[in-house]
């Protein structure tokens, strides 16, 4: 049996997940400091959750509900769990 799994996952990768078509689903810190991204590499979605501490009311007058950073890599690596048991994408074909 064959696996699509790559032994070295790209810089910065903290998870990864498989669909059921061999696309990978990373979960990464976007931008360090701010959020948790869990995204598919073999259709568009994704899940970004951030994690900086906030209080009050924003510009627009809404109210945001922010995470801790270990609260938000739970929180992206269930979803990219649970999509990837659900999404039958195959990774992108490699440009070269």
């Amino acid at each position: 049996m064959t696996s699509t799994q790559s032994t070295t996952w790209p810089e910065g990768v903290i998870a990864r997940y498989l669909t059921v078509g061999g696309a990978a689903v990373d979960v990464t810190e976007d931008e360090p400091g701010v959020c948790t991204v869990a995204n598919c590499g073999g259709c568009p979605k994704y899940r970004c959750i951030d994690w900086t501490r906030s209080t009050g009311a924003h510009f627009d007058g809404s109210y945001r509900e922010y995470q801790d950073r270990e609260s938000a890599e739970q929180q992206a690596r269930e979803w990219a769990q649970s999509h990837a048991e659900k999404c039958r994408a195959m990774p992108k074909p490699d440009p070269r």
